[in-house]
């Protein structure tokens, strides 16, 4: 409370004339001797108290803590038993399937069992290091049966890829309960791992409501040898895989057909003009007088029609 008390008195010194800043320590002091500034409790979150996982799943038992203080430190155990799992970010037993997940600046305080057995199953407590008693209690219930088989796997991305462009492939991996913990990507059974020189790159990210886990695997220029069968992944050892073809297609389009058409934009009219003299000799040939004058006028008002266009 002090610590916290002489910053907010630091940062008003530095930004408020001096009478100001002597007016907010006294205000300070004054609230302090009558109570009317108190000290606020950790609050926690509402999460689940009741928690069931398959045998060999990975367990995640929440906690989350509001208002915690700078000197307060969040202890996981077991209620049955005298020593703590967790202090803080720390692990005080030797279970390497126990750990804590806490990122800096946020309110979760979660205790992971990642490959959970029937011994792990009881009564667990987030306790505060604080004098009031502040305790929240989680349930853990083991099925003594491993989980059923999960093969929520996709992959998603082109089977053709022109040389030089971006290639994008993306794993959607599902969890029965919780999302997978990882997914690696292979090629032709090689693994495959980002390159910054080659510029290959791998993104991944959890879908906490649709127990999902999402990888995107990007080559940003493709390459001759990037053709080949890419496969998907997940912890769970759920798999699935796609084929990629890369085309050399540096070929001129002007040549695949139709490029000397458009050279000449009058080809269309002189063959129009020469079909219709061509006609006109054949009708002059076989037809009579007046037929030969009438497909005479036509074709010249064939011709000058054209002649006018150009």
């Amino acid at each position: 409370m002090l610590t916290r008390t002489f910053g907010y008195l630091v940062t008003w010194y530095n930004l408020l004339p001096p009478f100001a800043t002597i007016y907010y320590i006294l205000y300070i002091m004054l609230g302090v001797i009558h109570g009317t500034i108190t000290y606020r409790l950790p609050e926690y979150c509402d999460t689940p108290s009741n928690v069931t996982c398959y045998k060999g799943d990975r367990a995640i038992l929440q906690c989350c803590v509001k208002y915690l203080g700078t000197k307060q430190v969040v202890i996981w155990k077991k209620v049955n038993e005298n020593f703590a799992l967790t202090y803080g970010e720390m692990v005080f037993v030797s279970d390497p399937d126990i750990s804590i997940d806490h990122l800096p600046h946020r309110e979760e305080w979660n205790l992971i069992i990642s490959n959970v057995q029937t011994r792990h199953a009881g009564l667990y407590e987030c306790q505060i290091s604080t004098k009031e008693d502040l305790r929240k209690y989680v349930q853990l219930n083991v099925l003594d049966e491993p989980a059923p088989r999960r093969d929520a796997i996709s992959i998603d991305g082109p089977q053709f890829v022109d040389k030089g462009k971006k290639l994008v492939l993306t794993c959607n991996a599902t969890g029965q309960m919780f999302p997978p913990e990882d997914i690696d990507w292979f090629k032709d059974g090689q693994k495959i791992k980002q390159n910054q020189n080659r510029g290959i790159s791998i993104a991944k990210f959890r879908i906490a409501k649709t127990k999902m886990l999402h990888s995107q695997m990007e080559i940003d220029k493709a390459d001759m040898d990037d053709k080949g069968v890419y496969i998907c992944r997940s912890s769970d050892l759920a798999i699935t895989s796609t084929n990629v073809i890369v085309l050399n297609a540096e070929t001129n389009h002007m040549k695949r057909g139709g490029g000397n058409l458009n050279a000449n934009p009058n080809h269309s009219d002189t063959s129009a003009s020469t079909s219709a003299a061509c006609n006109l000799a054949f009708l002059l040939q076989n037809g009579n007088t007046c037929t030969n004058l009438l497909t005479m006028l036509c074709c010249m008002f064939v011709a000058l029609h054209i002649c006018n266009r150009t």
